[in-house]
């Protein structure tokens, strides 16, 4: 297994380091070696990727979600300080998912969501094309074993027909290039990712086509309701230039000959995606009426394309450490995505929302907008201007109160669509509400929206909690001294948080306004259960409040039969019992008077239960 592994960082043509983690990556986990022997023997650097890669273990976890949280986690803060741990377990993913039937059915289709769920999407999103491909139709072959047998077969039954259909448009496709002048005779030499040729002499130039990936076959048939015989995008075809303007110059050579399906072209070279990709794409309608698509690159984007990140260490000599010429600003805009993932792995605790929110940030397709400034972003498709607001800035977001998309008012929960200019309109008076969780489709926003929600009801929890206690010291009272009533509750403060287990007063305020705790209890612990049993001074209370504290005693006494006078007073003061619930505040509604039988309804409200 490890050599299948340093196979695979070899074919990336990544640095000696990723290689010799490659071959030590199962160590720590499997053998008695540890991190310091790996250190002693081999440097600091690769024993730290090799604890990057290194799963969480050893550690108790309370659920497999939770242990499979953490590995996420691990590995996504890795690669946050350095890019190869993950490059090398995408490769130690991909060699297990080669070697997959070994294992028993149950642990294949284990492997295979999680592979689909987060490592080819991470590949996807690291612009791995053939990674990503092969990932995907290794996970397509154990998850929907019927269906993928079945689309091997229809595949392998038009080989030969795919075969000489690519062939006849190579040819046609290079000679309308090689008489618009976009490409020369010359010498040739194979390239990565075809089967075509490229002249090297004055301007390089290859045209080939390639096969679609099963799983992206089976998901398209799948979207659209049809049939293998009804795809007729299954051959795709590349032309590869020398340089950018070659690559216009391509494009409008091909809308020349073959009419352009109309929305279906792209511009990646002049708005590149999150991941680095560039590349035109246009489809058109190619010999024998049939839809085909076409992309258009250079050689270094064809680089890209194929190994992304990767890539990097393709030019790291040629380049003095940029990816392609770039400047350290673009390869930091190139990581926009992993640094805001990463904020997303530190703030957020619950390990089932975490895996969902990697699966998000990760694997959906995304849609590119831009600011009035005219900056580029890219968010997932079915994002609101509520999530573009957020993913500017939080404080943006917070205080969202409108806005215009393409100079038109819209509202909050408006979609935004590829090439939408959003203006946000904010307001000092605006701030989230509970709605707005609906409204937005980010992991970001909802994050964000909700620990706004929560912080301020936890602040109007701690007022109203307040406001309780002070009112409690007046009603309950034994001698109506409301001084002396402030130093007992004051004295008894600290035996008060024991017995409800809070941390300081804040914590109580806050039980208090949630309803957690009853101020009577409170107040039991603070003046005794004698004088809570008067409630202070009786004159201070009105009717109301003696048949709700009867009530509220009728429920928490633990015997309850029919027979118990309790019940027969109860009945005769209108009360209703509800559930054999403790603990909790009530306030009983006095404008009915409900039947035995007959349906009620309850309202929780902060300070009121």
């Amino acid at each position: 297994h490890p050599h299948g592994v340093a196979e695979i960082i070899a074919d990336m043509k990544l640095d000696l380091p990723s290689l010799v983690t490659a071959l030590l990556h199962d160590t720590v986990e499997d053998t008695s070696v540890t991190l310091s022997d790996i250190s002693i023997e081999f440097g600091e650097e690769i024993s730290r990727l090799v604890d990057g890669v290194t799963k969480v273990g050893r550690l108790p976890f309370s659920s497999s979600e939770e242990l499979q949280s953490e590995n996420y986690r691990k590995l996504i803060l890795a690669m946050a300080r350095d890019i190869r741990v993950v490059l090398v377990k995408l490769a130690d993913r991909a060699h297990n998912m080669r070697t997959l039937q070994y294992m028993t059915p149950e642990k294949q289709r284990k492997i295979a969501k999680e592979t689909m769920d987060i490592y080819a999407a991470l590949a996807h999103r690291l612009g791995i094309h053939w990674l990503k491909t092969e990932l995907e139709d290794n996970c397509f072959r154990y998850l929907y074993p019927e269906e993928y047998q079945k689309l091997v077969a229809e595949v392998k039954g038009r080989e030969a027909e795919r075969k000489e259909y690519e062939r006849e448009v190579v040819e046609i496709m290079r000679r309308q290039m090689m008489e618009a002048g976009v490409g020369r005779s010359g010498s040739t030499e194979k390239i990565n990712g075809g089967n075509g040729s490229m002249d090297t002499n004055t301007t390089t130039l290859l045209v080939t086509g390639r096969t679609k990936g099963l799983w992206s076959i089976y998901t398209k048939m799948k979207r659209q309701e049809i049939e293998f015989d009804d795809v007729h995008d299954v051959v795709g075809f590349r032309i590869i230039v020398d340089d950018v303007a070659s690559c216009y110059q391509a494009l409008g050579a091909v809308h020349s000959n073959w009419k352009p399906v109309p929305g279906k072209i792209k511009d990646y070279v002049a708005l590149p995606k999150p991941n680095g990709y560039r590349s035109l794409h246009t489809t058109i309608i190619g010999p024998h009426k049939r839809r085909i698509e076409v992309q258009i690159r250079t050689r270094d984007m064809h680089d890209v394309a194929e190994s992304g990140i990767a890539a990097h260490f393709l030019y790291k000599e040629k380049n003095n450490g940029g990816i392609g010429g770039n400047k350290a600003s673009d390869e930091s805009t190139r990581f926009a995505w992993l640094r805001e993932l990463v904020n997303e792995v530190r703030r957020q605790s619950d390990p089932i929302e975490f895996v969902n929110a990697v699966k998000e940030d990760l694997f959906l397709k995304e849609v590119l907008v831009f600011s009035p400034g005219g900056d580029l972003y890219a968010l997932p498709r079915g994002s609101s201007v509520l999530d573009f607001a957020f993913k500017v800035h939080s404080d943006l977001g917070y205080h969202c109160a409108g806005a215009k998309v393409n100079g038109k008012m819209v509202s909050l929960k408006h979609q935004i669509k590829n090439g939408d200019m959003i203006e946000i309109l904010e307001s000092i008076h605006q701030t989230p509400k509970r709605e707005w969780l609906q409204y937005v489709r980010t992991s970001k926003a909802k994050n964000r929206i909700r620990a706004w929600l929560k912080r301020r009801q936890r602040e109007h929890s701690i007022v109203v909690g307040k406001e309780m206690i002070n009112r409690g010291l007046k009603e309950y009272n034994p001698r109506g001294d409301d001084a002396a009533a402030r130093k007992e509750y004051s004295r008894k403060l600290d035996h008060v948080l024991t017995t409800f287990k809070l941390k300081d007063e804040k914590h109580l305020f806050t039980a208090l306004g949630y309803g957690q705790i009853s101020i009577k209890n409170v107040m039991t612990e603070v003046f005794g259960a004698a004088a809570i049993a008067t409630r202070g001074h009786s004159h201070s209370i009105n009717k109301k409040e003696k048949d709700d504290q009867f009530i509220i005693q009728s429920l928490e006494n633990s015997s309850q039969s029919s027979n118990n006078p309790q019940f027969t007073a109860l009945s005769n003061l209108n009360g209703i019992i509800v559930g054999q619930e403790r603990n909790i505040m009530l306030k009983f509604c006095k404008n009915c008077s409900p039947l035995e039988g007959e349906k009620i309804q309850g309202v929780i409200s902060n300070g009121k239960g």
